[in-house]
């Protein structure tokens, strides 16, 4: 089992070269350094992922919090098979957690049975349960990926381009996810600020998610409840984040400014009004001419990071 932490980002297609320059750079520094001291390979050649995802007719393992996948991932004319389950995720924005379990298959083959028995919801039928499993919707993509030294820690980078299919209908993939291997989120949010030139847009909708939703034809709702004086910073970026992408969604700029109007003013009594992020991104809100140009700014993901951070050091020290 392992503790999964990661950023997921959307990247827009104009700015993928740019991205991909960058990080192939920082890669081969770390190369030349850590060299002698490691063989891990820093770049690896672009990968070919097939996954399908399954559950019951009654969507058992979705209503426990649980998360079932079969990957097939190509690479150098070699195939490899992963069963996946994850579960207990939260998220903050786009900084997603949850426990993750992995087994590696000889074949594409559902056996859940190579699972640990606690992996799965209390009373849980294991061999009930795998009869019952069908395949839901797929992700196919292919994904470049990036080890990368940052100060104390190791990041993976991974850039992903493909599509999810459902009910005959697709989504395009275009996404950046950053992962800790070894080290903390600090790092992992600083390193994200590094990325946030090549205007990277916070999303906090896993491909899974993505996937139910495309095969249940639900569209994006907008947060129904109002910030107040007594909302969290938690509750704020919860319903920046999810306002932001349905705005985003349906391309309505009146919404997103009404959104932004709420934000800023929640944040003038909950965030530092002298920092200098908040500054520049309450200076910015008067030029706004489109939802997505601004939604995948520098300063606007800088500070949804900032207050992240804020957010992940209140609960650690309490």
């Amino acid at each position: 089992m392992s503790h999964e932490i990661e950023l997921k980002f959307q990247i827009n297609q104009e700015d993928i070269a740019n991205f991909q320059a960058f990080l192939n750079q920082w890669a081969s520094s770390d190369e030349l350094e850590f060299s002698s001291l490691s063989k891990k390979q820093r770049t690896f050649s672009t990968l070919s992922l097939a996954n399908s995802y399954y559950d019951t007719a009654d969507n058992y393992l979705r209503n426990h919090h649980c998360g079932l996948r079969l990957r097939s991932t190509e690479n150098n004319q070699t195939k490899q098979y992963e069963m996946t389950l994850k579960r207990d995720s939260h998220a903050i924005a786009g900084l997603h957690e949850r426990a993750e379990y992995n087994v590696d298959l000889s074949q594409p083959q559902l056996d859940l049975s190579l699972f640990p028995a606690q992996v799965f919801p209390k009373a849980c039928d294991i061999t009930t349960l795998q009869q019952n499993l069908k395949p839901l919707f797929t992700t196919n993509f292919t994904r470049q990926v990036w080890l990368i030294s940052f100060a104390n820690s190791e990041i993976e980078v991974a850039l992903d381009q493909g599509e999810i299919t459902s009910n005959g209908q697709t989504i395009p993939i275009q996404e950046v996810e950053l992962e800790i291997k070894h080290g903390n989120k600090h790092d992992l949010l600083n390193f994200a600020n590094e990325l946030s030139r090549f205007h990277l847009h916070l999303f906090s909708q896993s491909k899974a998610a993505r996937g139910y939703r495309l095969l249940n034809n639900q569209k994006l709702s907008p947060t129904e409840f109002e910030l107040t004086q007594q909302s969290s910073l938690f509750d704020i970026i919860k319903y920046w984040q999810k306002n932001e992408e349905y705005a985003l969604s349906i391309d309505n700029l009146d919404f997103y400014k009404r959104v932004l109007d709420q934000v800023n003013h929640q944040l003038m009594n909950k965030a530092d009004k002298f920092n200098p992020e908040l500054t520049q991104w309450q200076m910015a809100l008067s030029a706004i001419n489109t939802i997505k140009t601004f939604a995948f700014s520098e300063i606007n993901t800088t500070l949804k990071l900032m207050l992240i951070a804020q957010i992940d050091n209140a609960v650690e020290n309490k």
